[in-house]
């Protein structure tokens, strides 16, 4: 096989990192006060790091099989490896690659580091007790920011602009800044055209989302200079419990719906801001506790004035709506979720009935079609049967409820009490005691009645 080599050639900048490749540059931008006053030393190990973290899904979009750095090796080499191996099953399973496929190219990829002086994280700042939140404007971070507020853990909201989805992110940045003005929270803003090394269009290639593995490992790393200059010692990621239900992909490999987004996965994450910040931060999810149902219920049931600017589809920038495709099994599903507890979609900015029955295909309870891998486990199956028996006892219409009273009211009753404990209970939850009793206390309060 002839090699294809990629050179990468990180740069600091006064206002962050930059990675180019032949005469273009990709940027990582921060407020200049914030990326200034990292300490050199830290911002040596995060430059390491950081360039490779971010572009170590680029052999797996595009030609290339030797990546040369003109930085050394990184201190977390193994750690990211691991994350994007144990990624692959599931990023590739709505996709043509095959695992065996995508394994066999990412480790006979030559990866050349300008040395091998290893730099170790070095970190000499103490910290205070605010707290840093990657902001989407999905329900999983607007859960995150409004408990987090409400539980005193002072906030700081950060929106990190990808630039591959422009439609998107100029919409998501309207309202998050909108979100942060009426609640007092203050909101960075950061750009990230990095990411557009990771995106198969970039490199005219078959259509994928394996160049996005890296990405809630990013999030922790990114957040490194805000946790420096906010003197914060937690960032808090959007993972949901749904995150740990396994399914089997289309190779009969176990696998789960985001690996990077696993209990298990964030345990690792933390370990390493941990490391990277002398002991002294680390990586939580607040709303691990909850399923994708409970989250709903809890958003939009106590905190609607976060809810209302709900933005969760992936499709915006290659559709004519404004705010959702409605045509996406994402969609469809949060839809579903806000009949079940008895909020009106439109709330958040659906126009459309989505239980029509042309989008039965975008259901895991009927087998659709066009479900993706994060509708593949049993419990997806089950939590949906749940949501459409609540939803026909709220009253609501459409093709889709009827056929669920058709086909499966009788499951769906029969194992109501089984499944009403499993979807609404309050899950374990890992994080700093201070603040785990509040935050537990308001999730029960929440679920009562439910269970």
């Amino acid at each position: 096989m002839a090699v294809k080599t990629i050179d990468l050639k990180a740069q600091n900048l006064s206002n962050g990192l930059r990675i180019s490749y032949k005469k273009k540059n990709y940027d990582l931008n921060y407020p200049p006060k914030i990326w200034g006053s990292y300490p050199a030393n830290s911002k040596k190990v995060l430059i390491d790091n950081l360039t490779y973290l971010l572009t170590i899904n680029v052999p797996l979009v595009s030609k290339f099989n030797k990546v040369v750095y003109n930085t050394s090796r990184p201190f977390f080499q193994k750690q990211f490896q691991r994350m994007v191996l144990n990624g692959i099953p599931s990023a590739g399973n709505d996709y043509k690659q095959t695992t065996k496929e995508m394994i066999g190219k990412f480790l006979s990829t030559q990866v050349v580091f300008k040395n091998d002086a290893v730099k170790k994280p070095f970190w000499d700042k103490e910290m205070g007790e605010k707290t840093i939140v990657p902001l989407s404007c999905g329900k999983d971070s607007l859960l995150t920011l409004a408990v987090a507020k409400e539980a005193g853990m002072n906030p700081v909201a950060v929106y990190i602009v990808d630039t591959v989805s422009p439609i998107e992110n100029k919409l998501k940045i309207k309202h998050a800044k909108k979100l942060c003005k009426e609640q007092g929270v203050k909101l960075v803003l950061l750009k990230n055209n990095i990411e557009q090394l990771n995106d198969f269009d970039t490199w005219d290639t078959i259509e994928t989302c394996i160049g996005y593995m890296h990405m809630i490992t990013g999030f922790g790393f990114i957040s490194l200079p805000l946790l420096n200059y906010f003197k914060a010692d937690k960032v808090l990621i959007g993972n949901q419990k749904d995150m740990d239900f396994a399914f089997v992909n289309k190779e009969d490999i176990v696998t789960w719906p985001s690996t990077d987004q696993t209990a298990g996965a964030e345990k690792e994450q933390h370990n390493m801001i941990k490391k990277m910040s002398g002991g002294k931060a680390g990586v939580y999810s607040i709303i691990r506790p909850l399923t994708n149902i409970a989250i709903t219920k809890v958003l939009n049931h106590r905190y609607p004035e976060f809810a209302k600017y709900q933005i969760s589809c992936d499709c915006i920038d290659a559709c004519d709506e404004n705010r959702w495709c409605h045509n996406c099994n994402k969609g469809a599903r949060l839809s579903l979720f806000m009949h079940a507890v008895e909020k009106n979609p439109k709330r958040v900015g659906f126009k459309y009935n989505l239980l029509d029955k042309k989008h039965e295909k975008h259901y895991a309870l009927f087998r659709g079609k066009k479900v993706d891998h994060y509708e593949m486990s049993v419990e997806a199956r089950d939590q949906q049967l749940l949501a459409f028996l609540m939803a026909y006892r709220a009253g609501v219409k459409g093709y889709l409820i009827d056929k669920f009273k058709k086909v499966y009211m009788k499951e769906a009753g029969k194992r109501e009490k089984e499944l009403r404990k499993k979807f609404f209970k309050v899950y374990p939850l890992r994080l700093p005691r201070k603040y785990k009793k509040k935050i537990v206390e308001i999730y029960k309060e929440e679920m009562r009645g439910l269970v």
